[in-house]
């Protein structure tokens, strides 16, 4: 991914890569990513780490009407993730606009297909590809929203992907800034000229995938059946970054190391 690296962001910078790569998957979903971490903790600068990349689109502010003028490239498979730079701001509209942007989201991340019927008219979508959103926000804002998002689904359409600083990597930071070190320039993904690929995983991992995503639902309160396909198509993601027809060992493993971030206990790095 290039010399400039974000401090200690390593890990997910893959996640978020491995998630982006979900979107060219035959026969997959598009992986959602949440980042859950204190202001200052550079998750917009993660975000915006991969701008460039074709089937990107970010917006810095949402409403269920404003995705209308995206539906052709949708629909055509050229936008497969929707980033959101400021997810407070959106979740900060009227309570009405707020959760029907909400819901449109979640439908369209789980079902392609969408209706919302309020004043401003009637807005249908319906046999569209679904799409990805990758966001970020504060342990305190996801806390305050995760018995309501428990409730309407949205929870669980979205892999939480948590961490914080260790007194050392905010000592490195520091060092950083300090030497003049600057954000590292946008590292968009070479996906545009490539074609949705079915990547085989042999059932022996399927198994350990499978065990795995048993526990993350145990500890997020699930049956961990998203988890599932969430991890399965990591791994294949991973595997067609290398060039990989197949997942293999390395595969599981990047993504069991990848998986102690997935809860809402944020992970030191």
């Amino acid at each position: 991914m290039g010399k400039e690296k974000l401090i200690k962001l390593e890990p997910i910078l893959s996640i978020i890569r491995a998630a982006i790569w979900t979107g060219k998957l035959a026969d997959e979903k598009p992986v959602s990513v949440m980042l859950i971490a204190e202001q200052e903790s550079a998750k917009t600068e993660a975000l915006k780490y991969f701008r460039g990349t074709s089937t990107l689109k970010y917006m810095s502010d949402l409403t269920s009407r404003g995705l209308a003028p995206y539906k052709s490239d949708i629909q055509d498979g050229k936008m497969r993730h929707i980033v959101l730079l400021d997810l407070v701001r959106i979740l900060s509209h009227g309570k009405g606009v707020s959760e029907r942007t909400i819901q449109t989201l979640a439908s369209l991340m789980e079902e392609g297909e969408s209706e919302t019927s309020d004043a401003g008219g009637k807005e249908s979508w319906t046999n569209f590809p679904r799409i990805g959103a990758l966001m970020g926000i504060t342990p305190s804002f996801f806390k305050s929203r995760r018995g309501r998002w428990r409730q309407t689904g949205f929870l669980s359409r979205f892999i939480p992907v948590a961490f914080r600083y260790k007194d050392s990597t905010v000592d490195l930071i520091h060092n950083s800034i300090a030497n003049g070190h600057k954000i590292p320039e946008a590292h968009p993904e070479p996906i545009a000229q490539t074609l949705p690929a079915q990547i085989y995983c042999d059932p022996k991992y399927s198994g350990q995938i499978s065990l795995r995503a048993k526990s993350l639902g145990t500890t997020m309160k699930t049956y961990g059946f998203r988890y599932h396909r969430t991890l399965r198509a990591l791994a294949k993601a991973q595997a067609r970054i290398e060039g990989k027809g197949s997942v293999d060992q390395s595969h599981v493993d990047q993504v069991m190391r990848w998986s102690e971030f997935f809860t809402d206990k944020e992970i030191e790095l």
